[in-house]
């Protein structure tokens, strides 16, 4: 068996070649004795511990015949390593939302029991990547970004303890406005205008604090926010919807399909964000699956 030490140091051999934004290790039990100026972190493993749980239960019985054996030991092996390359593309989306990459290229190390891999991932061919890069013909990106890791935080740990769904309307602002109205005070009336930046990672609490409440947020293209607990006022029965979403799922992809706005959402039952552009849905995240954090 090789040793999983000259594979990290294979993978880092290659960051190092390629100039990579980061490495990104999913595995329970690598060691993590990594010599590198490069950024190192660690990706969430749930969904491969869940997809390993599964490939087990799937393996051919000792009695079979060899060839039945091999060709289900090379299905197990592709699985994996295709499994490894989207989870790998996965948390590179959430690196690059919590603006942890600076260039376009990661290295991946992602380990299952007795099998390790070296994955290496483009940014600019991340679906989640390029949609978000298309929107910031709309908004601005960054504001895009805080919008989404609120959103994304919200969905993984909702509001102490509790569940919290709500959505964030960006851009287009008035005709948003004008689609919509209050349901209950708005409690962003009034304030100077420096207090109403998303950007601002200081006004984030507060942001999910009033994310309880019923409605939808209002932002400007410049990440303003406008208003808070407001109703849209759309006709949804001609947008495509996945099945099993509510009203505010079905109402932001409508604001979208009748504005130029970007809409966020976050789902209280199941913590998923999702990002709508002109109707369709072009983003889904999972926030308790897709964690990634530093480790050097």
């Amino acid at each position: 068996m090789v040793e999983k030490s000259l594979i990290i140091q294979s993978a880092v051999n290659i960051a190092e070649e390629i100039s990579a934004s980061a490495i990104i290790i999913m595995s329970n039990d690598l060691p993590l004795e990594i010599d590198t100026h490069i950024p190192v972190m660690l990706a969430s493993t749930s969904a491969m511990m869940a997809a390993d749980h599964l490939l087990e239960a799937s393996n051919v019985e000792e009695g079979k015949d060899s060839t039945r054996r091999l060709q289900a030991i090379s299905e197990t092996l592709y699985y994996k390593g295709t499994l490894g390359s989207e989870r790998i593309s996965d948390a590179s989306a959430i690196a690059f939302i919590t603006n942890i990459l600076t260039a376009d290229h990661v290295v991946g190390i992602v380990s299952h029991g007795e099998t390790t891999s070296i994955v290496v991932h483009d940014l600019k061919a991340n679906p989640v990547v390029k949609e978000l890069r298309a929107c910031s013909e709309r908004v601005n990106l960054n504001i895009l970004k805080s919008v989404l890791m609120i959103a994304m935080d919200l969905g993984a740990y909702g509001r102490e303890g509790k569940p919290v769904g709500t959505a964030f309307i960006i851009g287009d602002m008035e005709e948003v406005m004008k689609r919509s109205h209050q349901l209950v005070l708005n409690p962003f009336f009034g304030h100077p205008k420096e207090e109403l930046n998303i950007r601002d990672p200081a006004k984030w609490e507060t942001v999910k604090e009033f994310a309880q409440l019923d409605g939808i947020f209002v932002m400007d293209s410049h990440g303003y926010i406008h208003a808070a607990g407001r109703y849209l006022d759309v006709d949804a029965r001609e947008v495509e919807m996945v099945k099993g979403l509510g009203g505010r799922h079905a109402s932001a992809a409508a604001i979208t399909w009748d504005t130029e706005a970007i809409a966020v959402t976050t789902s209280e039952s199941d913590g998923m964000v999702r990002v709508y552009r002109d109707g369709i849905q072009i983003i889904e995240i999972d926030p308790r699956a897709s964690k990634v954090s530093r480790y050097k």
